[in-house]
């Protein structure tokens, strides 16, 4: 069949129209979804994060970290910057596996306590598979830090324009620490490198420590006690704690409480351990509305350390309502206590 040239020109120019429109259409989506990505990443900037930080519920930021974390990175790929939410995202994120691992290695004690070998066994791996996950969300959150802000090195700091920029280098270098300490007890399953440490205990010194409940020193003062050739000359890391103690107290956010006794339990300091946890207890009575979470998280870490604790000497965890106090109360110089009333 013979096709003439004016129609054979007509179907040419009908193809090459179709294939800019669907060019014209692709295009059109991409700056729909970069648009949606930049509003969505604005509002959870201007209206979430400050709206999750009022909130106490600890699962309900796990749950919101692991929902939301691959809906808000998604939209890296047509253009959008997510850097400034994704270590809130990741640390929150990071709580809901570390809950999982704290649940393993109670089962792990408890097991252990009663000679049934092979739980414990399973217990144990199971802690580490959760620990490896923790580790990694840490890790991310630690990298996503760097990669928006860059890293403190030489006593420069980077450049941190405003105070959500701060909180997010705060929490990022508090990130760095726990991926740092979370990859060493999942025997060193991910390889993340150890010198982040040192990068921490530097990067923490670029925020105020009095603006930020005494958390940016009490960082560097946990990992000098953990890590002690990181401590300058003649530092006193518990001195530097219990100041930083006492600041998170005033100021109603109680992080540095749970990092004091984080690091007395990664050094087997258990009086300090058992000091810190009474300590935080007894000072729930101003805490800062706005950092309900995380003075909640606080509370998440620092009961977790009393859990286990508990369940090494009872086989139980801490009984409800009874954060602050020991399974040997009765028997020490303490008040008496009756635990009965706790069961």
């Amino acid at each position: 069949m013979n096709v003439s040239p004016t129609l054979l020109g007509s179907f040419s120019r009908l193809r090459l129209a179709l294939l800019a429109s669907l060019l014209v259409v692709l295009q059109g989506c991409g700056i729909i979804y970069k648009t949606t990505g930049d509003v969505l990443i604005n509002y959870g900037r201007a209206e979430m994060v400050p709206y999750l930080l009022m909130d106490d519920d600890v699962a309900m930021g796990c749950a919101t970290g692991e929902a939301l974390t691959p809906l808000l990175l998604s939209f890296e790929a047509v253009g959008s910057n997510p850097d400034r939410l994704a270590p809130l995202v990741y640390t929150v994120a990071a709580t809901c596996t570390e809950a999982l691992a704290l649940e393993q290695e109670l089962r792990y004690s408890r097991a252990l306590k009663d000679g049934r070998v092979a739980e414990a066994q399973d217990a144990r791996t199971m802690q580490k598979r959760y620990l490896r996950v923790t580790a990694q969300r840490y890790h991310k959150a630690y990298q996503r830090t760097t990669a928006q802000y860059g890293e403190a090195d030489n006593g420069q700091c980077p450049r941190l324009r405003t105070d959500f920029d701060e909180l997010v280098w705060l929490v990022g270098q508090i990130a760095g620490v726990q991926a740092v300490l979370n990859d060493g007890a999942s025997d060193a399953s991910l390889g993340i490198p150890r010198d982040i440490a040192a990068k921490v205990e530097r990067g923490a010194a670029c925020v105020d420590n009095e603006k930020w409940w005494g958390v940016p020193n009490g960082t560097r003062a946990a990992l000098w006690s953990i890590l002690p050739m990181f401590a300058p000359e003649g530092a006193d890391p518990w001195r530097e704690m219990d100041r930083s103690v006492r600041m998170g107290f005033e100021q109603g956010v109680r992080l540095p409480s749970a990092l004091f006794a984080i690091a007395a339990h990664s050094v087997g300091d258990e009086q300090r351990v058992r000091r810190a946890v009474r300590e935080f207890a007894k000072n729930d009575q101003h805490i800062d509305q706005n950092y309900a979470m995380l003075d909640a998280l606080a509370e998440f870490l620092i009961t977790g350390v009393s859990d286990r604790l508990w369940t090494e000497a009872t086989g139980k965890r801490t009984p409800f309502g009874g954060l602050g106090t020991f399974w040997d109360d009765q028997r020490s110089s303490q008040p008496a206590f009756d635990i009965d009333d706790l069961l």
